[in-house]
């Protein structure tokens, strides 16, 4: 199982090993963790998305963005299979009509975790950061 102090450290490590396989990306990335299943599970999910960036001055301030951005598969696969002793599942989610709070289209990667017996490990590569998501930097715009 997942304690609080080894999500917080996989969600440094999750963003160290994804990142280099995006493309095109004008700022950072941001991850949040959680237990779909509850603590007691031995599932976490990591979500990975466009850092959320605050605009200052000009006719746009207060206003935030994010930049989008590629996705190198190939790269992405090298770098997680480290992580994973088995990938269970790699998909491209864009399912529709789904009554649940993920952004899609999205990337989503899930097995067990290297050096663990049952940890589950969900990664999904997000388009755009969630709602409730905190700006992570602030531009000074015209």
């Amino acid at each position: 199982m997942f304690s609080d102090e080894r999500a917080g450290q996989l969600l440094n490590e999750i963003l160290d090993v994804v990142c280099p396989a995006f493309r095109d990306a004008m700022t950072g990335f941001q991850s949040t963790g959680r237990w779909p299943d509850g603590k007691d599970s031995p599932v976490f999910e990591v979500r990975v998305f466009p850092a959320l960036v605050e605009l200052l001055g000009g006719k746009h301030d207060g206003e935030t963005v994010y930049h989008g951005f590629r996705v190198d598969l190939e790269a992405l696969h090298e770098a997680v299979s480290e992580i994973y002793d088995e990938i269970e599942e790699w998909e491209f989610d864009n399912a529709v009509n789904i009554m649940d709070d993920l952004p899609r289209p999205c990337i989503s990667i899930a097995g067990k975790l290297k050096g663990t017996a049952e940890d589950i490990l969900i990664i999904r590569i997000c388009p755009e950061p969630p709602e409730d998501a905190q700006p992570m930097e602030k531009h000074v715009t015209g």
